[in-house]
């Protein structure tokens, strides 16, 4: 059995997925997706399907960005394989590079439930989709439907975000780890990349694996890119039935 949870980062939404969830499951992967709930969109925690212990089962944990300290604790715990994307440990680094970083990330905070909201999270999208462009209809229908319950997971998640000094809680030190890499990630530093397998290593029974991508940005949009990851859990899942 092969089943997936995915969980997206600060400000998106279980949306993005769509194009992962049609290639895998086209390739008979279950899949799921948890919900943060930031808009119009009803929080949503899934549970794993198959819980048996069986050596072909594979319970696999996608992440994107903060999504690694969002995702339920219970269902990171429980999974064999792990992907982490464009995410982190430490999200300010331990560096003369904090500072305006800090300062960034507070003038964010303030511009929450204020007039000026629309315009910060608009060049949040675009500086998360860079080098590629974003879908512009699907950006403003992130701007304008955001609730009240919202805001305050965006304030809350952006604070837990700015807070982050280790590897999300729950992580199973006997699961399998692919970090992916965006090179034109405009979101993250290298430091704070390195950080991240710095830790990994420390943690895990298996040292983890690292794709870095050429032409992606924080926001991993490129069916090739996606057909990558797809490829290393497909190879994992052969090597676990042999």
């Amino acid at each position: 059995m092969k089943e997936i949870i995915a969980m997206h980062g600060w400000a998106g939404d279980s949306h993005q997925w769509s194009n992962w969830e049609k290639i895998f499951k086209s390739c008979d992967w279950e899949w799921q997706t948890s919900e943060r709930g930031y808009k119009n969109i009803s929080p949503h925690i899934p549970k794993w399907n198959n819980n048996s212990n069986q050596v072909e089962l594979k319970r696999v944990a996608i992440c994107h960005s903060l999504g690694s300290h969002l995702i339920d604790k219970e269902i990171l715990h429980s999974a064999t394989h792990v992907v982490l994307i464009n995410s982190f440990s430490r999200f300010i680094p331990n560096s003369k590079e904090d500072r305006p970083i800090k300062l960034a990330l507070n003038r964010m905070m303030n511009k929450i439930n204020t007039p000026n909201e629309a315009s910060m999270l608009r060049k949040f999208y675009i500086k998360a989709y860079k080098p590629n462009d974003i879908d512009i209809k699907s950006s403003e229908s992130k701007l304008i439907h955001i609730s009240d319950s919202g805001r305050l997971k965006l304030k809350n998640d952006l604070k837990l975000l700015m807070n982050s000094d280790s590897l999300p809680i729950g992580l199973n030190n006997s699961a399998k780890v692919l970090i992916v890499n965006s090179q034109q990630d405009y979101i993250l530093s290298n430091q704070t990349k390195a950080q991240l397998a710095e830790d990994l290593k420390n943690h895990l029974e298996t040292i983890p694996k690292i794709i870095n991508l050429q032409d992606d940005g924080h926001f991993i949009t490129k069916i090739k890119n996606i057909k990558k990851v797809k490829h290393w859990l497909e190879f994992e899942h052969a090597k676990n039935m042999v």
